[in-house]
């Protein structure tokens, strides 16, 4: 499987994994850089992160504590992508 159809899947894993809590996308990268060998670069998460918010398979919600904080979900369409 090609590398960054690893890091987006692994992304999903990861969203789907913390339901029903959202992801911080710093921790977000820590747990997904956690899973992908070699560690990926910044381009790499910022790349697959781009093109899954593109195509709505996950999606920012506001943090209510933290207006500045934007955290990441997986949306239904993500679920459905992680189950192929």
């Amino acid at each position: 499987m090609h590398r960054q159809q690893n890091i987006r899947r692994a992304i999903l894993d990861k969203l789907a994994g913390a339901e029903p809590y959202a992801l911080p996308e710093d921790t977000l990268q820590t747990v997904v850089n956690a899973a992908i060998r070699p560690p990926m670069g910044q381009a790499e998460f910022d790349d697959a992160l781009a093109f899954l918010q593109g195509q709505r398979f996950v999606r920012t919600m506001p943090d209510d504590l933290d207006p500045d904080l934007v955290k990441f979900l997986i949306t239904e369409s993500g679920k459905t992508l992680l189950l192929k």
